[in-house]
């Protein structure tokens, strides 16, 4: 039941709008940020092998230091659709379509906020949200994953405040994300853990019953449609084996804790929250505390997953606080009912201009794509195993050529990680694995040994990427 009777349906979708396309703009103001991401080119290489062999690998069919090894694409229907927009439009479109699905997380999380809450605190909570989004936010599978676990979170708040379970027909929302991205698993969590809340809150064994009953069918039903993937049990472990990767997490910086030396979102919302509490006073239920610090915990432990805190965490708390917020002086009687026009054709206007500026000037950065290196590496026809940077492997799989290593750590393992990493063992690395060449950044500690190491050479070098070649070879 909504606790915002005085807000109007079509008032409610032109705010959601405004912050949509709001939401749009920043992310197109960021321009070729959103491209800074080895993984980028990476995801474009898959897609098109899918699309060229009309087949879903299970396997590594790109590399030449794992080759065969089991593999689980989970971003496959993602990396297509990728493809696809590569084609019509280039860079550009991948950071537009990139915008487009943050816009429309963040509509949605306006529009399911405002069920509840005034809009100055929906404004708030979306900027908190984009905040929490922008550190992460890039031209990636995991970008078209945000408006549906918004839509997925909404469907199970509102059925919890209306005392019952959502629809089941909304399980097959979970299909489309299985095939999107690997979070989907975390929305099954999400599930579980409200379908236990409704257990929990019930008021007495009957109740409890009556609400496991009810949620059942539709947990069950969201588990299958998870499995409704070319890997089915797969996807659903895929998740967990990835977890399990410790040198590998604590390697890529994205998967690392928050560095709070610096002025981070992670930090500026707890701030926010210990304000709403402490000055405020304001309350959440027991469940929907532990579900935020589960959100909370899962964002200080690694910083990719502030985006759910920032986009989840309004959501969860939205029901209790809105009467608590209610009793509270606020400034919504000076919002007209021509606000929402007005700010919603200036956010349209702001948008279709930075998208004028920006979408032009759009392109990968060579940091990512070392073309010229490869052009070196091609008039001498380097064609034998390379030893590449791990941001290098992206670029090379976009060209046809095996890499020794990429993004899909998952698949690597911790083992070659720390291989790759152990500049003192380089030398027997690269003859277990017969390699011919190398491609690495000129930050790279790699460096100083081989220009050093007996039996290798300097070939080429820029500011983007240094080759070595076995002077036996070359």
């Amino acid at each position: 039941m909504s606790l915002q009777p005085q807000l109007l349906v079509s008032d409610r979708s032109l705010y959601a709008a405004t912050a949509g396309l709001a939401a749009f703009a920043c992310a197109l103001a960021s321009g070729n940020a959103l491209l800074q991401d080895p993984d980028v080119m990476a995801h474009l290489a898959v897609g098109r092998w899918i699309l060229l062999h009309r087949l879903v690998p299970d396997h590594d069919v790109f590399s030449h230091s794992m080759p065969g090894t089991a593999w689980v694409p989970h971003e496959w229907l993602t990396e297509v659709l990728t493809v696809w927009i590569f084609d019509l439009s280039g860079f550009a479109g991948l950071v537009a379509a990139a915008g487009l699905c943050f816009g429309l997380a963040i509509a949605l999380l306006a529009h399911g906020l405002l069920r509840w809450l005034s809009p100055p605190y929906v404004l708030i909570a979306v900027a908190s949200a984009m905040a929490m989004c922008f550190p992460h936010l890039y031209a990636r599978p995991h970008v078209a994953s945000y408006p549906l676990m918004v839509a997925w979170t909404t469907v199970l708040v509102v059925a919890r405040s209306e005392h019952r379970a959502p629809r089941l027909g909304w399980a097959l929302l979970i299909a489309l994300w299985a095939n999107l991205h690997g979070s989907f698993l975390f929305g099954l969590v999400l599930t579980a853990l409200f379908a236990a809340e409704a257990v929990f809150e019930a008021a007495d064994w009957r109740g409890a019953w009556c609400a496991l009953r009810t949620w059942l069918p539709f947990c069950l039903l969201s588990l299958l449609a998870a499995l409704v993937t070319p890997y089915t049990t797969d996807g659903l472990t895929y998740p967990l084996h990835h977890a399990r990767l410790a040198f590998a997490l604590s390697w890529i910086a994205e998967w690392q804790s928050p560095n709070m030396q610096q002025l981070h979102p992670t930090e500026l919302w707890i701030l926010l929250v210990l304000l709403g509490a402490l000055f405020l006073g304001l309350r959440l239920p027991i469940t929907r505390i532990a579900m935020i610090l589960l959100l909370l915990h899962m964002a200080l432990k690694h910083q990719r997953h502030g985006e759910l805190l920032g986009l989840l965490a309004p959501l969860l708390a939205a029901p209790a606080l809105a009467p608590q917020l209610r009793a509270m002086p606020t400034p919504t009687s000076t919002l007209g009912a021509t606000v929402p026009w007005a700010a919603t054709a200036v956010a349209l206007v702001s948008a279709g201009a930075v998208a004028l500026w920006s979408l032009p000037r759009i392109e990968i950065a060579r940091y990512y794509a070392p073309a010229a290196a490869i052009q070196s590496a091609d008039r001498e026809n380097l064609m034998g195993a390379v030893f590449n940077d791990y941001g290098f492997g992206g670029y090379l799989m976009s060209t046809g050529r095996r890499p020794f290593i990429d993004g899909r750590v998952d698949m690597y393992g911790d083992d070659l990680l720390r291989r790759f990493n152990d500049t003192a063992n380089l030398p027997r690395l690269l003859d277990d694995y017969r390699i011919e060449w190398t491609l690495l950044r000129p930050t790279s500690p790699h460096l100083a040994l081989l220009d050093r190491l007996p039996g290798w050479r300097r070939l080429y070098s820029d500011d983007t990427a240094v080759i070595h070649v076995r002077t036996g070879t070359r």
